[in-house]
């Protein structure tokens, strides 16, 4: 009667070993994807600082025109995400815009681009 038992599970051993692979396998998967997509991202914030700094650059030279001219109505330019009017490219892949809203509070916003990554900041005074 043990022989007969023996028969009947035959398989399961190669079964259980085959659903152990397969959740070892997903996790691998998982744990790769992860790792990848901190690479890629991790890849990426060194363009994003130099966007940063490009449209803080924008600002300053905006505030700076504003202090030697104090006339706003010929100051702001439409945003343009490094194309269109009213850019400006520091080289190939670098460029900023400005927008200034003159009111009680003066609005400045800074917009920079390095090779596809855009950052935005804004100031008031």
């Amino acid at each position: 009667m043990k022989h007969t038992i023996y028969i009947k599970n035959k398989g399961a051993a190669l079964l259980l070993t085959l659903l152990i692979l397969t959740a070892i396998l997903a996790i691998a998967f998982g744990v790769s994807t992860l790792i990848f997509g901190e690479t890629k991202m991790s890849q990426e914030v060194p363009k994003s600082l130099r966007a940063y700094y490009v449209a803080e650059a924008g600002i300053e030279r905006k505030l700076y025109e504003i202090r030697k001219q104090s006339n706003f109505a010929d100051i702001g330019s439409a945003p343009s995400w490094c194309s269109g009017a009213g850019k400006v490219c520091l080289d190939a892949d670098t460029c900023y815009a400005v927008d200034v809203t003159a009111g009680a509070t003066t609005y400045i916003k800074g917009y920079g681009c390095y090779k596809g990554t855009r950052r935005a900041i804004e100031v008031s005074y």
